[in-house]
């Protein structure tokens, strides 16, 4: 299997660090970004088999940058992580295209099992 690439979208800049490391000690290949529209931007340029988007930032949230993967009809999966949860945010999300909505903090070993069945395109989790 091909490495996994992993695009990090959060604006909590301790946050994606960590995960980055721990991400690519697993043998994933990490990129971050720090906002919505920046991570719209590489989306749009790279080849990111998982995106994983914080639902709640400033500018363009995570929901909002799924609406534009989508009405892009890019190919990437997509993995939203919220410190806030709504059940219709969740229903909503997953109704558009998101692979699964999970609830920070997520534990990273599951996190990591949920990034391989995306990328394998398996059936959401």
């Amino acid at each position: 299997m091909k490495d996994i690439k992993i695009l990090l979208v959060d604006d909590e800049v301790d946050f994606t660090a960590s995960l980055s490391r721990v991400l690519t000690r697993r043998g994933f290949v990490v990129e971050i970004s720090s906002d919505g529209l920046t991570g719209l931007a590489r989306i749009i340029q790279g080849d990111f088999d998982v995106v994983v988007l914080d639902v709640k930032m400033p500018g363009m949230n995570g929901i909002q940058v799924l609406t534009e993967i989508r009405r892009l009809s890019l190919p990437t999966r997509v993995i939203l992580l919220t410190g806030h949860f709504s059940l219709p945010d969740e229903e909503n999300t997953l109704k558009n295209g998101a692979f699964a909505y999970l609830l920070k903090p997520y534990p990273v070993l599951k996190l990591v099992e949920i990034i391989k069945k995306a990328a394998a395109r398996e059936i959401s989790a």
